[in-house]
């Protein structure tokens, strides 16, 4: 994976976006191994995304749930406390219906 990083040529798009292929590399490890994930403005400027993985019946993640909002609003540890236990909720929800109907 660190070398498809590295190929990718990743380009910051705000002053806080990760570049470096071993920082990224250690996000998506820690979003795997946590559950979800977090972006705070490495997108846009002011925004912060919180999501959390659609899994099929094999556990393969086929797509994910996000939820967004404004840093001036809300802070990225507020979004965490209020916000994740509802989106994770859901997302476990949609794959329990997803491998379902692989049934």
């Amino acid at each position: 994976m660190t070398a498809l990083l590295q190929a990718s040529g990743a380009r910051a798009l705000t002053r806080h976006t990760l570049t470096d292929p071993q920082e990224l590399l250690a996000k998506v490890r820690q979003a795997r191994r946590q559950g979800w994930c977090l972006v705070n403005q490495e997108l846009e400027e002011g925004l912060i995304s919180l999501a959390a993985p659609l899994t099929e019946r094999s556990g393969r993640t086929v797509a994910a749930l996000n939820i967004s909002g404004q840093a001036n609003r809300t802070s990225a540890r507020q979004m965490q406390a209020s916000m994740l236990p509802a989106l994770l909720q859901a997302a476990q929800g949609i794959s329990a219906l997803l491998a379902a109907k692989q049934s």
